[in-house]
């Protein structure tokens, strides 16, 4: 009878975590990104290109043999964006809370069917309601925070509203409740 061999796994580089892999290709040398890169491509780097450059674009291919390529549908946004073009739309779903505090006033605003219900009136628009609470012209999605002050769409996430005085007016949250049947405040 033969003996029976402990196999042991072989560190491989495609055992490599994407993690490890991205942070090896970061920490190398401007020759030994152009080595990886006439490996991956088959061809001499671009000689204009910087190191961090190189890397990033290795980086991003070896990203995009993992995990696959970006959506159609993504590519073209990023196309048109990158070519000046308008942002995208922002949708938000039946039941968005979102909560902003207004001069010691805590203001809340559900998305519902057909437009923004803010004290049991629905509104068809942010601003009207931005308007309506600080009696001056006011872009909506700007006011409850859906946009950056450059007028691009800023990532809000979830936060606790805090009643801190002094920057009570720049204070805003969103969160999406479970059902749209829900009040405000994600409560019955």
């Amino acid at each position: 009878m033969g003996e029976a061999r402990s196999r042991q796994p072989v560190a491989t580089p495609a055992a490599e975590t994407l993690e490890a892999e991205l942070a090896r290709i970061a920490s190398l040398s401007l020759n030994e990104v152009r080595t990886l890169w006439r490996e991956m491509t088959q061809r001499n780097a671009p000689k204009a290109l910087s190191r961090d450059l190189l890397a990033r674009m290795i980086a991003y291919r070896v990203q995009e043999q993992r995990l696959g390529k970006l959506s159609r549908e993504t590519r073209k946004l990023l196309d048109r964006l990158a070519k000046g073009g308008a942002e995208p739309v922002r949708h938000l779903k039946v039941g968005t809370v979102m909560v902003r505090e207004h001069q010691g006033t805590l203001h809340e605003v559900m998305v519902v069917p057909g437009g923004f219900s803010w004290k049991e009136k629905t509104y068809p628009s942010l601003s009207t309601i931005a308007r309506a609470i600080t009696g001056t012209s006011w872009n909506g999605p700007r006011f409850f925070g859906l946009r950056g002050r450059s007028g691009t769409d800023a990532v809000v996430e979830p936060v606790a509203v805090m009643r801190d005085q002094s920057r009570a007016s720049r204070r805003s949250s969103i969160r999406s409740s479970g059902h749209a049947s829900q009040g405000v405040g994600g409560q019955p």
